[in-house]
């Protein structure tokens, strides 16, 4: 026969205390633990239930590079439920899906984000983002920034 095994059982005042485990609390340390199981194997629950979109992100400013690439700004969105750090954004070149990008805010400016982009060829380019929050739901477009790319 094994030794038994100190549980942690915190009480209702929230103070933890080690304990023997008598039969009876094995088996509420045990239902406990299936119920922490099932929890963690179902994901987080307000991504779950989160329906509301993230704020629409704004872009700022837009530059051109050589070589077709595009430089922009933009403003990160806001989320219920969400951290800001989690959310992410769809780009959008002339209204066709481009690319997914994960914001990189600077420390001295926390709110805003730098990305690139390249075109497939000179001329004009609009550019528009959306936000996309843990639970997959996503906000408005942006505002939308033309730029002139250039070789």
């Amino acid at each position: 026969m094994h030794d038994p095994i100190d549980v942690v059982c915190p009480p209702a005042d929230g103070n933890r205390q080690m304990s023997s485990p008598s039969p009876r609390r094995g088996a509420a340390a045990f239902a406990v633990g299936a119920s922490l199981l099932a929890s963690l194997l179902a994901g987080p629950a307000a991504a779950a239930t989160d329906t509301t979109p993230p704020s629409a992100p704004t872009l700022l400013t837009a530059f051109e590079q050589p070589f077709l690439e595009l430089m922009f700004s933009y403003s990160l969105s806001t989320d219920a439920v969400t951290p800001q750090a989690d959310i992410t954004y769809e780009l959008y070149l002339d209204g066709v899906f481009e690319s997914d990008i994960v914001a990189r805010p600077r420390p001295h400016f926390p709110n805003i984000s730098v990305a690139f982009a390249y075109a497939d060829k000179p001329g004009p380019v609009t550019l528009t983002l959306l936000a996309v929050d843990a639970a997959g739901n996503k906000s408005a477009l942006s505002n939308a920034i033309t730029v002139n790319a250039v070789e």
